[in-house]
């Protein structure tokens, strides 16, 4: 399939998040680069896991800039458990780190967090970018010689 100038794909931008209580978290999906090819697309997959101290709570959430949608941990990776930690996973408070939901395609640029103890912690922006854009945002910061020899 080719690929138009105006194409949209989806772009991540990850935020450092230096939380104690935030272990260790992936997005399985949806994936950075993911296209969006036409109108027939509804809605937009989400689906990882969360590690983070178990004395708290935590939730997902989704800020789309108008409502922030809240997400529980529903599903049980106890392999995530065994893999990341080294402990059994099947009996593992944290046993039960996964989530999958669905949101209605999200058209502006949104925030992807966790609520854990409490406490926002955002830690991806994610956008709709055409190809020029993102090779744009990639390209290294041009400094002046001066900017250089003070760095």
């Amino acid at each position: 399939m080719s690929v138009t100038a105006n194409q949209r794909t989806l772009y991540f931008t990850r935020q450092k998040s230096d939380i104690s209580s935030l272990w260790s978290w992936h997005l399985d999906s949806p994936k950075a680069g993911l296209s969006r090819h036409s109108s027939s697309e509804l809605n937009l997959k989400f689906q990882g896991w969360l590690l983070y101290e178990p004395i708290y709570q935590a939730t997902v959430w989704i800020d789309d800039g108008q409502q922030r949608h809240s997400f529980e941990l529903t599903i049980d990776r106890p392999s995530v458990v065994e893999k990341k930690l080294g402990v059994d996973g099947e009996k593992h408070p944290l046993r039960r780190c996964g989530f999958q939901f669905e949101l209605p395609l999200l058209e502006l640029p949104f925030e992807f967090g966790f609520r854990i103890n409490g406490q926002s912690i955002k830690v991806l922006d994610g956008q709709w970018l055409t190809q020029q854009q993102i090779a744009d945002l990639q390209q290294p910061k041009k400094r002046s010689l001066w900017q250089r020899l003070l760095a």
